[in-house]
């Protein structure tokens, strides 16, 4: 049995708007990968607990992602171009370094950003849903 390990190694990458995977890793402060059973209520009336029976699954990625403008590669540069894009973005996020990889077909749900005038601007809690009809997978 492995012992803990460290995310800071973890891969994460996403299509820009023309479909180039672009690493942004080192923008990114956290991540969330959300993976539930998406259960369904089966109670019966005379049924002495609530029952759950496994429905479609749900997933979802959250990023916390810190600014970065820089042309092509840069998280903020990304992360707008493929906002409001009819297509789907392969999004791909290796946890721990040379472990499995969870990727799918996703979209950007929102693009905010914060800031303060002594503080650092960022931005901030991004959600991707899944688009399509392909569940993600880990390979």
């Amino acid at each position: 049995m492995a012992g803990k390990i460290s995310a800071k190694g973890a891969v994460i990458i996403i299509d820009d708007s023309a479909g180039t995977p672009r690493t942004i890793s080192s923008d990114v402060t956290s991540f969330e990968l959300e993976q539930d059973a998406g259960k369904l209520d089966v109670t019966g009336f005379g049924d002495a607990s609530k029952n759950f029976i496994p429905g479609l699954p749900v997933y979802g990625v959250t990023l916390n992602v810190l600014w970065d403008s820089t042309a092509t590669t840069g998280s903020w540069t990304v992360l707008k171009s493929i906002l409001n894009s009819s297509t789907s973005k392969t999004v791909a996020i290796t946890p721990e370094v040379g472990g499995q990889t969870l990727s799918g077909e996703f979209m950007l749900d929102a693009l905010p950003v914060k800031g303060t005038p002594d503080g650092v601007l960022e931005i901030g809690s991004v959600h991707f849903s899944v688009m399509g009809s392909t569940a993600p997978a880990w390979a």
